[in-house]
């Protein structure tokens, strides 16, 4: 019996380190200064090309998740959300920040 709640305790102890490791943001590690344009857009094409998911923030505080799956022109690209069900075109203009996993 202890033998089976030891597994059951490492177990559970993996778990949350794994659910931490991938879905928990280290809110100290956020910035709250804007990028400049250029890094935005380094960023958003090395997210379009490698698929990576982003967290974006714009200029009014809202923010969003999702994957980047086009460009239309220099200064907007296609973000489908995080649970594939919508699509958006952002523009440069309206980015405040961008964080990438």
């Amino acid at each position: 019996m202890k033998l089976a709640k030891s597994i059951q305790a490492k177990i559970n102890s993996y778990a949350k380190h794994a659910y931490h490791h991938f879905f928990d943001y280290n809110l100290d590690a956020l910035t709250t200064y804007a990028q400049s344009p250029a890094k935005i857009i380094r960023i958003l094409e090395h997210a379009l090309f490698y698929r990576e998911f982003v967290l974006i923030t714009y200029q009014n505080g809202t923010t969003e998740i999702g994957q980047l799956v086009g460009r239309t022109s220099s200064g907007r690209f296609i973000l489908r959300s995080h649970d594939h069900k919508m699509y958006h075109i952002i523009d440069l203009g309206d980015l405040f920040n961008i964080e990438v996993d």
